[in-house]
Formats: structure tokens, C-alpha cells, sequence
């Protein structure tokens, strides 16, 4: 029960109706990948391969269903003292592992790679020890949840172009529920 609705774990958001849980941990996920590992996730923008494809599983199933017993048994341990933080230290040190082969494959190849045959070369105690030396800490995870939640509860629910692209200025400060609305009603009219 604690695993489910306990502050450190809490879970139950992962399988709620709207999946909060799941977009929140992919979200902080992939800021520490970006922060921890930029050459990799570099190489993975370039072959437009999101976290979500292959980390949501992991995620979701804190790696039991995709790794070996002896990595779980070790994450589960420590998740249980740590909380997410083992988990998001476990993914970066997997990703680590992985790198070097990763950084030359394509799309197809990296999906193929990480679901086929990268499990069964990890061994839980080398991951298990890379993973303690990433100096993640809790206050980065707090920034990146927090950054999420805000987004998510509207409090920077604001379309803005960031690039400096000159748009539609009409556009650019609207709620996204209104721009969503918007722009679908135009494919409608030209029809």
C-alpha cells in the first residue's frame, strides 16, 4: 500500500485514468537524460527517438518487465529506501551502458537494440554501482516535477514561440485549449 500511495513512491498516478504518473517520470526522465547523457540524447533527437518509446515500460514497471531478476531485485531494494530517485539514476546508468553502441544505430535499430538485445547483456551489480555515481540529487528531480505539475495544472498553459520565429501573433499568447480549438476549426472551414 505504501508503494502506491506513499509521497516517496506514490505509484497509483502511474495507472491513473490519465496516466499523470507516467507523463510526469517520462518528463523528469528525459530532462536528467538530457542534463547527464547529451551526446546520447543528442544522437537520439537526431534519429527522432523519444524516451517514451522504450523508458515507459521501464517506467512503469520499475524494469521487471524487460531486465533480469538480479537488476529488479537490486532497483526494488533500493527503491524502497530512495524512492524515484533510484529509478531515474538506474535509467541514466542503463543508457550509459548502452551508449557506446547505441550512438551509431539508427531509429529502427536503437528500438530493436534496447527491447531485444540489450537486456540480457546487464548485469544488476555493475548497473546497480555506475548508477551511485551519477550525482544526481533530489532537488533536481524536485525542479523537474515541479516544472511538470505547473505545466500540467495551467499554470503555464500559454503557447509561446521560443524559437524566435515571427507567427501568427494572434496566436501566441492564447491557452492551448483555445489554440487547440482553434486551429482544428480551420482544417473544418477549408474543407
Amino acid at each position: 500500500v505504501a508503494v502506491m500511495n506513499g509521497e516517496s513512491y506514490n505509484m497509483r498516478n502511474l495507472f491513473a485514468e490519465d496516466m499523470s504518473g507516467v507523463h510526469e517520470s517520462i518528463y523528469v526522465t528525459e530532462k536528467i537524460f538530457q542534463k547527464f547523457l547529451p551526446k546520447l540524447h543528442k544522437h537520439m533527437e537526431k534519429e527522432h527517438v523519444r524516451l517514451s518509446m522504450f523508458a515507459t515500460q521501464w517506467l512503469m514497471t520499475l524494469f521487471t518487465s524487460t531486465f533480469p531478476f538480479d537488476l529488479v531485485a537490486r532497483v526494488w531494494d533500493s527503491y524502497i529506501v530512495e524512492g524515484w530517485k533510484v529509478v531515474y539514476r538506474v535509467v541514466l546508468s542503463l543508457l550509459e551502458h548502452a551508449q557506446n553502441d547505441l550512438i551509431d544505430l539508427n531509429l529502427e535499430e536503437i528500438l530493436t537494440y534496447l527491447r531485444d538485445e540489450f537486456p540480457s547483456k546487464i548485469d544488476g551489480a555493475s548497473v546497480m554501482k555506475a548508477s551511485l555515481k551519477i550525482p544526481l540529487r533530489h532537488k533536481q528531480i524536485r525542479k523537474y516535477t515541479s516544472e511538470w505539475r505547473a505545466a500540467r495544472n495551467g499554470q503555464n498553459n500559454y503557447a509561446r514561440s521560443d524559437s524566435g520565429e515571427s507567427g501568427d501573433s494572434r496566436f501566441s499568447r492564447l491557452p492551448i485549449k483555445q489554440l487547440i480549438r482553434r486551429t482544428s476549426s480551420v482544417g473544418k472551414r477549408d474543407k
